[in-house]
């Protein structure tokens, strides 16, 4: 920003201007020539020349306290952490990655199946290398080909299926150093001198024990994710669950864009828990005979103990990091398919001839460019966040707030697929969810949520599943917030429709894409819960298709299933729902899905 801050609003000039008047009003005899040759207004324009200076850095000074006018990169930073907001040194480019393997086929009941029993394990942080700028790329997630739910399978040749799976990866490596700790200090700092620093991925002394990364000392508990024994049935590999932490740090980018390190003050054996304050462990300093507090009181004493974390002694940690990230992170299609398979291998342990050639097979490709990656942030960029990172404190307050909290809960502890937010009313609570204690609460929010399953296709979200979202989101709701998770409704639908086409134009070919065109439109990752259905806009869609020349009909009829197997149990009366050409959805919170595109969507192309 140009904007400057003037406190002191004077230069040289009005110093001068402001000596000689008062050398005219307090010494009008002993002085009174004031024309540039006299050698005392040599004097005079001295220590205008200092008064104009220190005002200058005064000026300064007071100009640096305030976000929006300072300008060094230091006191920036030192500003947006005390705001919230971190400074970053790069930005690192992501991509969904295509991992391939062969794994051989198995007879059963006459067909061929893949024997999962060859399917291999790649865990997260594997290393692809890009061909062409020859960057790191490291997968976020591990890779679990015996669970062929998500996976793409198609035969081979020669006896093997070949299996696909996508995962998120990053363009990063990792890096390590050591550091010596002897006696302890409280608040402890070391300095990691790198560059193009994205984050810490661990710290681990000595004796095997982990210290863990928090926003701040003061907080003591951190998510940790746990095997779900229940996983095949509910779809959420991890349970979500708070962990208290004794050994833990900060770290902070500098302007000089290295990393700071800073741990506990723990310099006791005393465990470290919480203090209940009381007034003898506060310290009050009530005089006897005096029946008012004199305000004496040592009000931080109950933080005296190890609250801020252990810190570290006699050991030496090893820090491991990632750096990456920049404009050459950004890499093309097809180009990261130089994957590090050396960490793989086959789950069921078997270790014959054929699991040789299964990890051997393993190859994978990017099918779309990288993208995100950049430079650090610039000085305008870090007064901005800043500001945005004041002003919402990582708190959930709006109902959008808690959409996006919602869907941001990390993928190891289930997937969210849909939310809706309304108020709390409870006029027509859902029978299954009623129960002996639930009062309606004008005043909390309800707080919709589908989930879905194996074949990304909508279901209700598992007991599991729901209580690690309120696991996550209790760590940014409001504390006079409530908030009750319920169960939305899906209705499945079906779409039939007619078309004539122009003459000269193959009605295979523009039926084709007409067919097309109405699976992009009901992809379900397009559609939200509480959405109608427009059916006018599906007539303007197919009307685009070269070669349609009318829609003479536009059919949506509902897909029902009392079992529960292919089709919502859910059935719904479309056409008393359809007003106006348009089809709303129930009252209680639902949405529309298309559950199988391929059979779901029929269209006929007919002559008149």
């Amino acid at each position: 920003m140009d904007n400057n801050i003037s406190y002191l609003n004077k230069g040289f000039n009005e110093f001068k201007a402001n000596l000689i008047d008062y050398a005219k009003t307090y010494f009008p005899t002993s002085y009174n020539d004031f024309s540039d040759a006299n050698p005392g207004a040599m004097f005079i324009e001295m220590a205008s020349y200092v008064g104009d200076v220190m005002s200058f850095y005064l000026d300064n000074q007071i100009q640096e306290n305030f976000l929006l006018y300072a300008k060094e990169k230091e006191n920036l930073y030192a500003t947006s952490y005390t705001l919230g907001y971190r400074p970053k040194a790069s930005y690192a480019s992501s991509v969904i990655l295509d991992v391939f393997q062969l794994i051989p086929t198995l007879p059963s009941g006459g067909t061929l199946s893949p024997n999962i029993n060859y399917g291999l394990i790649i865990p997260p942080n594997t290393v692809i290398t890009s061909t062409t700028t020859q960057t790191k790329f490291l997968t976020t997630q591990q890779i679990d080909f015996t669970d062929t739910g998500s996976a793409e399978i198609t035969f081979y040749n020669d006896g093997y299926f070949l299996v696909k799976k996508s995962i998120p990866a990053i363009s990063a490596e990792i890096k390590s150093t050591t550091f010596t700790f002897s006696s302890p200090q409280k608040f402890s700092t070391v300095i990691i001198n790198d560059d193009n620093i994205l984050q810490i991925l661990d710290i681990t002394d000595s004796d095997g024990n982990q210290y863990y990364e928090v926003p701040y000392l003061a907080q003591s508990t951190i998510y940790e994710k746990f095997s779900n024994p229940t996983y095949t049935t509910d779809q959420v590999p991890y349970l979500l669950k708070l962990k208290r932490v004794p050994r833990r740090f900060v770290s902070r980018l500098l302007s000089d864009s290295t990393l700071q390190l800073e741990f506990g003050a723990g310099v006791s054996n005393k465990s470290d828990n919480n203090i209940i304050p009381t007034p003898d462990n506060i310290n009050l300093g009530l005089v006897p005979g005096i029946s008012n507090l004199i305000g004496n009181y040592n009000q931080a004493s109950i933080f005296y103990t190890q609250e801020y974390g252990l810190a570290p002694s006699n050991t030496t940690l090893t820090v491991r990091y990632l750096v990456g990230g920049g404009i050459i992170s950004n890499v093309p299609a097809n180009d990261l398919i130089v994957i590090n398979s050396s960490t793989a291998y086959i789950k069921s342990g078997i270790n014959d001839a054929t699991s040789a050639i299964v990890l051997n097979s393993i190859f994978s490709t990017n099918p779309n460019p990288s993208s995100g990656g950049r430079g650090g942030d610039e000085v305008e960029e870090i007064r901005n966040n800043a500001l945005y990172a004041h002003s919402s404190q990582l708190r959930a307050v709006t109902k959008n707030d808690y959409i996006v909290r919602a869907l941001s809960l990390p993928s190891d502890y289930g997937s969210i697929s849909k939310v809706y937010v309304t108020q709390d009313v409870m006029e027509n609570p859902q029978p299954s969810l009623v129960t002996a204690n639930m009062q309606p609460n004008p005043l909390s929010l309800d707080l919709y949520v589908l989930a879905y399953n194996a074949n990304k296709q909508l279901d209700l979200a598992s007991t599991t599943l729901k209580q690690n979202l309120v696991t996550y989101l209790n760590e940014y709701r409001m504390v006079t917030d409530a908030i009750n998770i319920r169960d939305a409704f899906y209705i499945n639908i079906g779409i039939n429709f007619d078309i004539t086409v122009t003459s000269g134009f193959s009605n295979q070919f523009v039926l084709r894409d007409c067919l097309a065109a109405l699976k992009a439109f009901f992809n379900i990752e397009q559609w939200q819960i509480d959405q109608p259905i427009v059916t006018s806009d599906i007539m303007s869609l197919l009307l685009q298709i070269n070669g349609v020349q009318s829609v003479s009909n536009i059919e949506i009829i509902n897909k029902e299933d009392s079992t529960g197997v292919n089709y919502s149990v859910f059935g719904y009366d479309i056409k008393g729902a359809t007003q106006n050409g348009v089809i709303y959805p129930s009252a209680d919170p639902s949405i529309f899905e298309v559950r199988y595109p391929d059979t779901d969507i029929q269209g006929r192309v007919i002559t008149l």
